[in-house]
């Protein structure tokens, strides 16, 4: 049992070094027809265009970038919330009153200001997800610290969307007991919907 688990995980690292090395690839010009291709397959989606709360995320560089999608949700009079990471690895959704609603922190990473609303993950209609990389089984992989699995155990699963770039979608990934699925899968390229989706 143990062998397996550290072949798992020895996997997964292998998984997240070469995901990571491609997003640190990707030249700027790219991944912005990336984004956009991504945002238009977004607002395609039936999830989408019911929502009347989505959570999405502000990305880091080399990240699938949603700010086009947060723009035009904003645009369409939807809530849009964003993940904001609390002491013990949990995370809340805040919400983004519009682009310019965020601060930078230490690392340049854009977070919200004090003093932002909440909502309770049951209340979302949509949740897009991040990762390094997903498979076609909807097992995903993160940065390894933990805060979605924890979020979306209070997500149904039918609103749990990866938002990738194309390169992420993985042969297979490990799964852990602790790792929670997706239902979709969104790139620039197309949706996937999951075996278990």
């Amino acid at each position: 049992m143990r062998e397996t688990d550290i072949s798992s995980s020895e996997v997964k690292r292998e998984i997240r070094r070469k995901m990571l090395a491609l997003r640190r690839a990707l030249s700027d010009d790219e991944a912005v027809k990336k984004a956009e291709s991504l945002t238009s397959w977004i607002l395609t989606l039936p999830e989408y265009k019911k929502a009347k709360r989505i959570m999405a995320f502000l990305a880091m560089k080399g990240e699938s970038n949603l700010d086009g999608l947060i723009a035009r949700a904003l645009s369409d009079g939807k809530e849009v919330y964003v993940p904001v990471c609390l002491p013990e690895r949990q995370m809340e959704a805040g919400r983004l009153l519009d682009m310019d609603h965020f601060v930078r922190g230490p690392l340049g990473l854009r977070d919200l200001p004090k003093g932002y609303d909440t909502v309770s993950p049951e209340k979302l209609d949509l949740v897009l997800v991040p990762g390094v990389a997903c498979d076609r089984e909807g097992n995903r992989l993160g940065m390894g610290a933990g805060y979605y699995d924890r979020y979306l155990v209070h997500v149904p699963f039918e609103k749990r969307i990866a938002a990738l770039w194309d390169f992420q979608v993985a042969e297979a990934i490990p799964s852990e007991p602790f790792d929670e699925r997706i239902a979709k899968i969104v790139t620039d390229k197309g949706i996937i919907v999951t075996k278990r989706g």
